[in-house]
Formats: C-alpha cells, sequence, structure tokens
C-alpha cells in the first residue's frame, strides 16, 4: 500500500453533509467536476504574491475545514460512503499547491481564465481549494477555486471576511428559517417536503448530459435596481431573491423557452446555517424546488408567482425539511445521504435548472488597503443542466453569472444580460414586451 493511502486508512473521519456527499458524487459518480470559483476584482496595485501569500496563511491556516480532504480508497477514490479526513488538530501552513500563484492573463481574459478552472477537478486528496492573482491595468482579480464540497457560497464569504482588513466584519444573516423544535415537528417538516417533489417534471432541451467544456458570463446590476423591483408588487414586498427568480424566468422565457411555456423547474439552494453557526465552513444547504414562471408574458405576474410560491415554501419549512428527509433515509448509514443527494440533484424530473443566491457580505471590504470593487460565483454544473445561474450579493452591487457547458456556450451571456434586463424593467415601471 502507498503511503498516502496508508496515512488516509489511519486519519480519523468525519461523515459529510448530504450536500457535501452529493458534490463528490458528481465526481466519483457522474465524472463531471464539482469545481467552484469565486473572483473577486479589486482597485489598486497588486500586491506581491508572497504578502499576499503570508497573509492567507496568517488568516486561512487556522481553519481546520480548509485542511480536510476527502476519504479515499487505495486506489485514490473516494471511499463510499463519503467522507472526511479529518484535519490535524493543529493545522499547518496552506500546502503550495494551495498558496497564491501569478497567473497572466488569458486570450479570453477573466472569463476564459474561470471557464478553465471549473473544466478541471481538484484531486481528493487535496489541497480542495487554491488561489489565483490575476494582475490588470487598473487593479487585480484574486479567483479563489474550491471543491464545492468544500465550500458553498455562505463560506467563500466567511473566508473573504477572514483575509479582509476588518476579519471582525459579521456575516450577512442566514436566508432560511431555521427548523422547528422538537422530534416530532421536524419529523413533519421532513415528510410535508416530500409534497414538494410533485407533481414531477421532465427533460427539457438543456437537460441533456453535459460536456466537458465550461464558459462563464456575467453581468453586474447595482442594488439600487434590485431594491427598487421588489417594490413593483402591488400590496406586498418582494425579497430579493424573489426578484432574481422571476428575472431567471423572464430570461429563461426570452432566451431558451422562447416564449413556449415549457415547465421548467428550479432548484433554489438556501444557507440552513442558524445564527450560531454564521461562520461555519462547508456546504450547509437545503433546497426549494420552484416551478419558474416562465409561461406567463407579465413581469409582475411572474414575481407575484415567484414571491408566493418561496413564501409557502418557508412555511413549511422546505428547505431545510427536504435535507432532514435525506438524512433520515440515509440512517443507518448517514454518509450515504450524499449519492442520494446526488441522484436527486441530478434528476430533471424534479429540478432543470438551479438559480443560487449568495450574500458574501453586506458592507464594503478590502484587503492590504485595496478595496474590493465587485465580485461573482460560479459554481459546477450537476449532471444534467446545460447551465446555472447564481446572483452574487456583495455591498451595493449585484452580479448574475451562469455557467454552461460547451453546448450551451452561446446562451450564457445572452441569459446574464437578460436578467439584467427584466431586473431594470421591474425596477423601472417600463414592463411592456418584457416576456414577449
Amino acid at each position: 500500500m502507498n503511503a498516502p493511502a496508508a496515512r488516509a486508512r489511519r486519519a480519523p473521519r468525519a461523515v459529510m453533509t448530504p450536500a457535501e456527499g452529493s458534490m463528490v458524487a458528481f465526481e466519483d459518480r457522474a465524472g463531471v467536476p464539482a469545481t467552484i470559483a469565486a473572483a473577486l476584482s479589486f482597485d489598486g496595485p497588486c500586491p506581491d504574491v508572497a504578502e499576499l501569500g503570508a497573509r492567507v496563511d496568517e488568516r486561512w491556516s487556522p481553519l481546520a475545514a480548509l485542511h480536510r480532504v476527502i476519504a479515499p480508497r487505495a486506489d485514490g477514490r473516494p471511499r463510499r460512503p463519503y467522507a472526511w479526513n479529518a484535519p490535524a488538530p493543529a493545522p499547518a501552513p496552506a500546502a503550495a499547491a494551495a498558496r497564491p500563484r501569478v497567473v497572466a492573463a488569458a486570450p479570453g481574459g477573466l472569463a476564459a481564465h474561470v471557464g478553465a478552472l471549473l473544466e478541471e477537478p481538484l484531486p481528493p486528496g487535496g489541497p480542495l481549494w487554491g488561489l489565483d492573482l490575476l494582475p490588470g491595468d487598473s487593479g487585480f482579480t484574486l479567483v479563489l477555486r474550491a471543491h464545492h464540497a468544500l465550500l458553498d457560497g455562505a463560506s467563500v464569504g466567511t473566508l473573504l471576511r477572514a483575509l479582509s482588513d476588518t476579519p471582525e466584519a459579521p456575516a450577512p444573516p442566514p436566508g432560511a428559517p431555521p427548523l422547528p423544535p422538537g422530534r416530532w415537528a421536524r419529523a413533519r417538516a421532513a415528510l410535508g417536503s416530500v409534497g414538494a417533489a410533485f407533481p414531477p417534471g421532465r427533460a427539457l432541451g438543456f437537460n441533456g448530459r453535459v460536456d466537458q467544456a465550461r464558459s462563464v458570463a456575467w453581468a453586474g446590476v447595482p442594488m439600487a435596481e434590485f431594491e427598487a423591483a421588489r417594490a413593483a408588487l402591488p400590496g406586498a414586498r418582494a425579497t430579493v431573491n424573489d426578484v432574481f427568480l422571476a428575472a431567471v424566468a423572464g430570461a429563461v422565457r426570452r432566451v431558451v423557452t422562447e416564449g413556449t411555456g415549457a415547465g421548467v423547474r428550479a432548484m433554489v439552494p438556501v444557507n440552513l446555517r442558524g445564527p450560531e453557526r454564521h461562520d461555519e465552513i462547508g456546504t450547509v444547504i437545503g433546497g426549494a424546488r420552484l416551478a419558474l414562471p416562465v409561461a406567463s408574458a407579465d413581469p409582475v405576474a411572474r414575481l407575484r408567482a415567484v414571491h408566493g410560491a418561496m413564501a409557502r415554501a418557508k412555511r413549511r419549512y422546505g428547505p431545510g425539511g427536504l435535507t432532514r428527509l435525506i438524512d433520515v433515509l440515509a440512517v443507518p448509514a448517514p454518509g450515504a445521504a450524499g449519492a442520494l443527494t446526488g441522484r436527486l440533484l441530478g434528476s430533471p424530473a424534479l429540478w432543470n435548472v438551479l438559480c443560487s443566491n449568495i450574500r458574501l457580505n453586506d458592507a464594503p471590504l478590502a484587503v492590504a488597503g485595496r478595496r474590493l470593487r465587485e465580485a461573482f460565483v460560479a459554481t459546477c454544473l450537476p449532471p444534467r443542466m446545460g447551465f446555472v445561474a447564481v446572483l452574487t450579493r456583495y455591498a451595493d452591487a449585484c452580479t448574475v453569472a451562469f455557467t454552461s457547458d460547451g453546448a450551451h456556450r452561446e446562451r450564457a451571456a445572452p441569459l446574464a444580460e437578460a436578467v439584467r434586463e427584466e431586473v431594470a424593467a421591474l425596477a423601472s415601471g417600463a414592463l411592456p414586451g418584457a416576456g414577449g
């Protein structure tokens, strides 16, 4: 037996959350990379890579979760059921492969660089993250790449605050209500979430098996436009997430379904961390299932439909209830929950597209005196989703990013631009004709 495998056999193991295990299943069972990337663009002079590396070691090395690796079998593939090899009690500085590296601008710029990162799986034996420094003419960009089992969007925000000049900055509040107290109440929430799986959906034209190419396109939307769009709903105030989902519905109607009204069901990840776990690193998410109202030509009607559906899901503890149900079904082998979740995430009978809303930080941040100007997260593709959408919220700016495979590359930029236009239309009241 080789030395790494022997060490892996001796290392203490920790069970993964269902969401973490599902990301390992994407790679292990479906052959789909589970790499995500966060692009952080700063104003000011590019820092020295050695100084940046020293700060990364100082701020991130004490975070034990960053040192986890996926427990392997003797052949190096992930051990089943999926588990973490727990880090040493006093983690060492970041491995050389995870330390910042200076990267020259690719011919396709930042988009090409991020797309290339999403195409490459990270080694299960670690490190499961890395940091690239891309110098620019009027600033620089840090690109964090990570295995999605290791980090979710909220974790990226935690790492960003830890690296910043104000590491004590508070985290944004979680987006989902906690599960109700008591065993029976939690069981009812779990069983109630089963109803969200009905009626079953069907595969659409963009739900074939994804290819290995990845493309990323994004568009910026001022937070002020989202706030104005929240008031577009008569008699109620929509959430930012409602506006985002309604805008995605309009964009898909315009760019993909071409007004045919094909049923499109979205998986909406929700941060399940409670106040006492706000800075926990990992993938701690549940998922709500939402029928995107693509059949409606009226943007306000789309917003009303989304607002009502998401309110009902929260009242039923849908996002947390589904996660609880998966945990229950996985007993007595809790680590097997990841494989089950991976199958659910990859099924067009449940959802056709993923729409994620990441709240990185509410206040502006700086690193070594350089102001973070804008940020976006690009996520991985489930095995049968040709494109996914992510809204990244940072300070007073929002960025909508679409990841696509090679077959849907030409749709990524039009979708991002269409979401921007849909939000602007709701914000301004200039609604006629927005849906075709």
